[in-house]
């Protein structure tokens, strides 16, 4: 058995939002397709900029369209993320919400994993995670496409995480872990 204390930060929150609406690999369709819309934009602006002849003009004014442009495209193609990004802190800002940020105690065994705080106990038998996604700061294990837990790598040494690592091979269902495929 496993057991660690941990208080979830701000920051893990608000990245693993992102990753959910927008980072992780089964949404790259989405970010693919909110590319290619900011893009038609700019190519309709660049054929009417073309056909209207506004190009042959002095090269200054040429360079400062394609300036123009150059900066919109950029903004439109990242301002999406950053957008999600504040909604996430907005939500870890909110007071309603200060149970994500409580001390836990999180169990884990072969029958699951328990967590527990000042107000609540919550019990994951193993076939409840149906996908585990991982990233440099912290394990999610989703208990559906959108909701599921957060721990944080920095809250365990090198045994533990070993300990914990050989637990999720050994009890998660081989679709939860290809779940990041």
């Amino acid at each position: 058995m496993l057991s660690l204390k941990y208080t979830l930060l701000k920051e893990e929150y608000v990245n693993y939002y992102a990753y959910v609406l927008w980072d992780a690999p089964g949404n790259r369709k989405k970010r693919m397709l909110h590319y290619a819309k900011q893009l038609v934009p700019i190519g309709l602006f660049l054929f009417a900029f073309y056909y209207t002849g506004i190009l042959d003009r002095s090269s200054r004014f040429v360079l400062l369209i394609m300036a123009a442009i150059l900066i919109t495209a950029l903004l439109s193609l990242f301002g999406l993320r950053s957008i999600i990004l504040k909604q996430g802190k907005k939500i870890a800002d909110d007071p309603g919400n200060s149970s994500f940020f409580r001390e836990t105690e999180l169990e884990a065994n072969e029958s699951g994993i328990t967590l527990k705080d000042s107000h609540k106990e919550l019990r994951y038998a193993w076939a409840a995670f149906t996908r585990k996604e991982e990233n440099p700061a912290c394990y999610m294990l989703f208990t559906s496409s959108l909701q599921g837990i957060i721990i944080p790598k920095r809250v365990f040494d090198a045994s533990e995480k070993a300990q914990f690592d050989k637990l999720l091979a050994q009890n998660l269902s081989f679709e939860a872990e290809l779940g990041q495929l």
